[in-house]
């Protein structure tokens, strides 16, 4: 999956009526069908906006490694100035400057918010995607750039750590800017922590909250897809329009992992990565993950390939639906049976999941689970399923939005989780196996 970075602010509207902000979804590789209130049809082109610049999405990066790193953002019209100039942090002396390559791509339907007049529709036309792949990068370097475009679009990346040094990152999911200013919020209290790169569980937009778009959504990221690489899971809500799947999801985020021999006709949509000695895996929920599933024979062997790795520590698993969950969504029991021996064998001692509107923390010998969906999507009942056996092993809940930066040391995974007010929720720790 791939990347993006945006650094125009908009104001963030209040919306007090919105729907469909968990609903269930529908499997990705069968698309769901459009919703005919706030679709304007198969129109050819929609007279797209486009300043002078030509810039109209980003930038945000992606596919981090210990050398490189690609830069991408989109364009309303072809033959604006693709160079990108990259320096080090701080660096006092100028920046190199590297040119993206352009290409095309043609939205056939638009799509609007019909309880958001503010929220700019997603309109069909041809746009032009630039991916900028930046190599000869120093390691565990983080790293300033800027368009030549528009010197006010920008953002930072740190290239991926050596094995056994110190990461951050930040895990947040289910966000929803538009629905309010708790995505927001919360960005604004986590971000200054200065993570690495970014986990995010799923559901990235949710054009069924009726208040948003991803021309509202993007100008709203943009301080989170600014601070570091972006490394999202797939949701239920990633193809919620016929179109939107491949017009958006992979158009603007497909590519973010590396050194991962996925299927051919996977998609995209499972990936690893690694920073630090530490290999990160995300999975699809929206695909099958049963034994014999394709996907779960990946993990498998990517997870043994892994801990092969010259500096190999231990790996994070993180996917969108959870396995456990005493919250108002299914849990996954018959999951948690195939994939647990796994995690147990390679040494994955955290798995960070989705899609219940709140926020978990379960204990279980040698694993924890943290359900990090508190990124603005309409808050859910945390304790609607407290019979369910699990929930014996739940060690921290609560019904507010959060992010969480976590840290990983030489001998400990620590957690710090924030609300949108800025107050710290849970801290935890989990020990490095």
């Amino acid at each position: 999956m791939a990347l993006v970075r945006f650094s125009l602010l908009l104001a963030t509207p209040v919306i007090l009526l919105a729907f469909g902000a968990c609903g269930s979804g529908s499997s990705l590789a069968s698309n769901v069908n459009a919703d005919a209130g706030d679709e304007a049809g198969d129109e050819a082109d929609s007279g797209i906006p486009c300043d002078a610049t030509g810039v109209s999405k980003g930038p945000w990066t992606l596919a981090m490694t210990e050398a490189s790193i690609t830069i991408r953002w989109e364009s309303c019209r072809a033959g604006a100035k693709g160079d990108v100039i990259v320096s080090q942090e701080n660096a006092q002396a100028p920046g190199m400057t590297v040119t993206s390559a352009e290409s095309p791509y043609t939205v056939s339907t638009t799509y609007a918010a019909p309880l958001n007049p503010n929220a700019p529709p997603d309109l069909a036309g041809t746009y032009y995607m630039h991916d900028t792949h930046v190599t000869g990068l120093a390691p565990s370097t983080c790293y300033t750039y800027a368009l030549a475009a528009d010197a006010n679009r920008k953002g930072r990346f740190c290239t991926s750590r050596n094995a056994g040094d110190p990461i951050r990152f930040l895990a947040i999911g289910d966000t929803n800017p538009s629905l309010g200013p708790a995505t927001t919020n919360v960005l604004s209290h986590v971000l200054p922590m200065s993570p690495d790169f970014i986990v995010h569980v799923g559901d990235i937009q949710y054009y069924d909250s009726t208040v948003e778009t991803w021309g509202s959504w993007f100008p709203l990221m943009q301080p989170m897809l600014s601070a570091g690489a972006f490394f999202p899971a797939i949701g239920n809500h990633e193809a919620e329009k016929s179109t939107e799947y491949a017009d958006y999801v992979i158009r603007f985020f497909g590519g973010a992992g590396f050194d991962s021999p996925m299927p051919a006709d996977s998609g995209d949509q499972y990936y690893r990565y690694e920073s630090g000695g530490v290999w990160f895996f995300v999975l699809d929920t929206e695909l099958p993950l049963d034994a014999n599933a394709d996907q779960t024979k990946w993990l498998a062997e990517e997870l043994a390939d892994a801990s092969l790795k010259p500096g190999y520590r231990f790996s994070i698993v993180y996917f969108h639906k959870p396995f456990v969950t005493c919250g108002d969504t299914g849990d996954n029991p018959d999951a948690r049976a195939v994939f647990e021996p796994m995690f147990t064998q390679y040494k994955v001692p955290l798995v960070i999941q989705g899609h219940m509107h709140g926020y978990e923390r379960f204990t279980f010998p040698g694993l924890t689970y943290l359900t990090a969906a508190g990124g603005g999507g309409a808050l859910g009942d945390v304790s609607a399923n407290i019979s369910r056996a699990e929930c014996s092993s739940r060690t921290t809940f609560g019904r507010f939005f959060s992010g969480t930066v976590i840290d990983v040391g030489a001998s400990t995974i620590h957690g710090v989780t924030i609300d949108d007010s800025g107050t710290t929720q849970d801290t935890f720790d989990v020990a490095v196996p």
